[in-house]
């Protein structure tokens, strides 16, 4: 039993974590604002402003 609500605890745990956030504001992100990084993953943003800052850091 003891294992069991571990499990559960850790799986509640990383669904918490799978909202994505912004990496440049740190608020929630928005789905549809992506941008490519230099190591080819996507990454999104809340706004087309963060994008852009986001673009100018990675070039």
């Amino acid at each position: 039993m003891k294992t069991l609500l571990t499990l559960i605890f850790i799986a509640a745990g990383s669904i918490a974590f799978a909202a994505d956030k912004c990496p440049i504001s740190g608020k929630d992100a928005d789905p549809s604002i992506t941008a490519k990084g230099k190591d080819g993953k996507t990454v999104a943003f809340c706004c087309n402003k963060c994008k852009a800052k986001f673009e100018a850091k990675n070039r």
